[in-house]
């Protein structure tokens, strides 16, 4: 497969998600200094809280059906029909589960009915598999347009929300509406272009199908939880502990260095065929394609980095006003968990190539752990700045140190190892 496919579709994705995240920014921003501290916590609780359970939406199945898309093109409709069947028995546990801790954990009857209504219409996320669907075909464009049109309309909304008063409950069911709104938009796609038909053997869903899917997901499934824990888990704790005026001001940092997350996964995602077509083909371009992959990751980690510390303080004034100055301070340290997650996008893809997929559960899993333990350790002195702390060194963690763990994994420990020793030279080669 050209090259020049992977980075068009590359490029196409992360034009898509600068206008997406632009849009996103704008709304936190506005939501910061028009709604104050207190409903921009409020709305960062509430949307961290039900971001944890969003996993269970996807049961681990996205890599996995994508490298059956690539290898059994033939059956792809029948691979996406099981997958989805999983996936919605996934989400009705969301709802159930998602529910029942809020209860639990003491949740206010409003808070309760906002946090319900977001896991219910979170759920329409089960459909977002169609979107693997066409990256596995290399035809991004089509689930690009949906995505596009629906985050700039209901980002528009929340503006109209937030310029209107900013009520708590139109802004969660706007966020919700984002969810259904794309999933549903995707089947939708899939049907009326016929891909269920498009040369295609005939295959019913059975037992078989959904138990072996089941069980190639269940590792990922597991660490995506552990992973939305490690990600979310800090608002959720830094709300009960502090308040929701401190969640304002850890998510205002959080959100400037979480802004550059979704570029190496939308990139990894891009050139997730290629790494499959090179691991079946050719050892040694496999393996060099790799340290150029992480010599890339780390050498645009480390820019971001870098140029995020030295502009923090007047960067967060700028955009949020003189209230949220004490975010500098935790953007100086969150920012440089770049590091480790630029990098645990390509480690991800490796896993599944690898087939090592409890790997991919462990070392989030032992991240998870790590970052819980430090928030209890952290949080309650030290506030969105222990907070910090933890995320930063749970990264390392999860992404990096837990690599020794295994003889497997050690292989990859020592290519993320070159790569950061060596990156200029990997990527010249």
């Amino acid at each position: 497969m050209p090259l020049s496919i992977n980075i068009k579709n590359s490029l196409l994705l992360i034009s898509e998600k600068v206008i997406i995240l632009s849009m996103s920014f704008l709304t936190s921003v506005l939501m910061a200094r028009i709604a104050g501290p207190e409903i921009f916590g409020q709305y960062a609780y509430i949307t961290s809280f039900v971001a944890l359970f969003i996993p269970l939406c996807g049961m681990g199945l996205n890599n996995i059906t994508t490298k059956y898309f690539v290898k059994y093109p033939k059956h792809s409709h029948h691979h996406l029909l099981t997958a989805l069947l999983l996936r919605f028995f996934g989400a009705l546990t969301c709802i159930t589960i998602g529910s029942i801790s809020a209860y639990f954990l003491g949740s206010t009857n409003e808070e309760l009915s906002y946090i319900i209504t977001l896991l219910v219409l979170q759920s329409f996320s089960l459909f977002y598999l169609v979107e693997y669907y066409f990256l596995a075909k290399r035809q991004v464009i089509y689930t690009l347009k949906i995505r596009l049109i629906v985050i700039v309309l209901t980002s528009i909304a929340k503006i109209v929300v937030i310029l209107n008063g900013a009520h708590l409950f139109a802004l969660v069911i706007v966020h919700g509406i984002e969810f259904s709104a794309i999933g549903l938009s995707y089947i939708t796609l899939y049907y009326r272009q016929d891909r269920h038909k498009q040369r295609q053997i005939p295959k019913a869903v059975n037992k078989l199908s959904l138990f072996s899917f089941f069980h190639k997901g269940k590792w990922l499934l597991f660490s995506g939880v552990a992973a939305a824990l490690y990600l979310k888990i800090d608002q959720v704790m830094l709300a009960n502990f502090h308040g929701a005026e401190q969640v304002a001001y850890y998510a205002a940092a959080a959100k400037l260095s979480e802004f550059w997350y979704i570029f190496p996964i939308l990139i990894a995602n891009a050139y997730n065929p290629k790494l499959i077509e090179l691991k079946l083909k050719n050892a040694k371009e496999y393996k060099n394609f790799l340290l150029k992959m992480l010599s890339f990751m780390i050498a645009s980690a480390l820019a971001v980095s870098l140029i995020m510390y030295n502009i923090s303080s007047p960067l967060i004034i700028l955009i949020y006003g003189e209230n949220y100055q004490t975010s500098a301070s935790i953007l100086n340290i969150h920012i440089f968990a770049t590091l480790f997650i630029f990098q645990r996008a390509i480690l991800s893809k490796w896993l599944i190539v690898e087939k090592h997929y409890h790997f991919s559960l462990l070392s989030t899993g032992v991240g998870a752990t790590v970052n819980i333990i430090l928030n209890l350790l952290l949080i309650p002195s030290y506030g969105g700045i222990g907070a910090a702390w933890a995320t930063l060194i749970s990264y390392m963690v999860a992404s990096f140190l837990s690599l020794a763990i295994t003889k497997q994994t050690r292989e990859f420990m020592m290519l993320m190892i070159s790569a950061m020793l060596s990156w200029p030279k990997h990527l010249r080669n």
